[in-house]
């Protein structure tokens, strides 16, 4: 399987360096005009992510502060993160205050995986959540081994079992209010922290957030220098499709217990949809977060799409079997329907839900693949698959 993603990166970089502005850059660094580097109240310079909105870095002379925003109340800070090499330095009274470079670290959230693995710190996992749902096989064999501690369930992690490992920092997701496990720990002294990179709404804006974990392990060059890689590739793929013509229409989701969640037209999704060349009936709508509708909503409003995406189902007979309203939409007539189960495991792990955030020219790449062939006609499908 990773010989196969390090073909399907090959491919996606063929031509990275063949359009304007695909270049090799830096990070969008401010440097303040100071001289008085021995006054701590004073930014030395900053990094302002060039997509993500979620999170800020500023260097001061002996620390680093790294603050991440609260999605859900605009201009309010969610948590804020004092990083420090040098522990006789006086540090601000405000924030968490962590001793860095990371050697021992809780994941409590996949998506982080990857991120962790391109700047060389997967083996600083001491413990997970829900070991038997992880397709990363550094990750499961160290469950295997003993090296790595499987803490439970990921919404009511093993409190007791993760004070035991004495992690340096527990990496979580934030939600709008504070969970129970993640206000035990800090108050266990373990500092918590908050990735918000899901709440970004475009694909190169969460594949940006490396940048905030990099912090933590001091790397932010390295991090900057994998992100612009990831940038280029990404661009060289959305080039391919901007001068397509009447553009293929596209549904996605499923229907869950009765509402099938659809994304808003300010979301990641949609986003990959539209650099894509596909075309979203929602395209337009503002909202970021999705949309319940029922599934004769999705007949009126999407039942001529011509590509369906994200589909729970393995096969048309899964679906025929679920409901046969399914057989009424025109993407699955005509067998256009794929679902997100190319790499995965018998347990239950998904890559999908793992790797795909660091790579999101390889989402692009799959569904350009799927709708446009002739525009990547030697690459291979990564996360997505066809139903059978």
């Amino acid at each position: 399987m990773q010989v196969k993603k390090s073909l399907s990166l090959l491919i996606c970089c063929i031509f990275c360096f063949t359009i304007n502005g695909c270049k090799k850059g830096k990070n969008n660094v401010r440097t303040a005009k100071t001289t008085l580097k021995s006054d701590e109240s004073l930014v030395l310079s900053e990094i302002v992510p060039n997509y993500a909105k979620g999170f800020h870095i500023a260097h001061f002379n002996s620390f680093t502060r790294v603050t991440i925003y609260n999605p859900w109340a605009e201009g309010e800070i969610y948590a804020l993160y004092n990083l420090y090499t040098n522990d006789t330095i006086a540090l601000p009274k405000e924030g968490t205050s962590i001793k860095i470079p990371l050697t021992s670290l809780v994941v409590n959230t996949f998506a982080y995986f990857e991120f962790l693995d391109q700047l060389g710190e997967l083996d600083k996992i001491t413990g997970t959540s829900d070991g038997f749902r992880i397709y990363n096989p550094n990750i499961r064999a160290g469950i295997q081994e003993g090296r790595i501690a499987d803490l439970g369930n990921p919404f009511n992690m093993n409190i007791e079992k993760t004070l035991a490992l004495k992690p340096q920092a527990v990496l979580t997701s934030a939600y709008a209010q504070r969970d129970n496990y993640s206000d035990r720990i800090s108050q266990a002294g373990v500092p918590v922290i908050y990735n918000l990179e899901w709440m970004e709404n475009s694909p190169l804006a969460r594949a940006e957030w490396i940048k905030m974990i990099a912090a933590f392990f001091d790397k932010e060059e390295m991090a900057d220098s994998i992100f612009n890689n990831i940038e280029c590739r990404y661009l060289s793929q959305k080039e391919k499709t901007k001068n397509i013509r009447g553009k293929h229409t596209v549904m996605t989701g499923d229907n869950f217990q009765g509402t099938w969640y659809v994304p808003g037209g300010n979301s990641f999704n949609a986003a990959l949809f539209r650099d894509a060349g596909l075309d979203y009936y929602y395209k337009k709508d503002e909202r970021s977060g999705s949309i319940g509708l029922d599934i004769e909503t999705m007949l009126t409003q999407f039942g001529d799409a011509e590509y369906w995406f994200g589909c729970a189902a393995k096969s048309y007979k899964e679906l025929a079997e679920k409901d046969p309203k399914y057989l009424l939409f025109k993407a699955v007539k005509e067998k256009h329907v794929f679902n997100n189960d190319n790499r995965t495991t018998s347990a239950g792990g998904n890559d999908y839900f793992e790797s795909a955030i660091a790579y999101p020219d390889l989402l692009l790449c799959d569904l350009i693949k799927a709708v446009y062939p002739h525009l990547l006609p030697h690459y291979t499908f990564t996360y997505i698959k066809e139903l059978e």
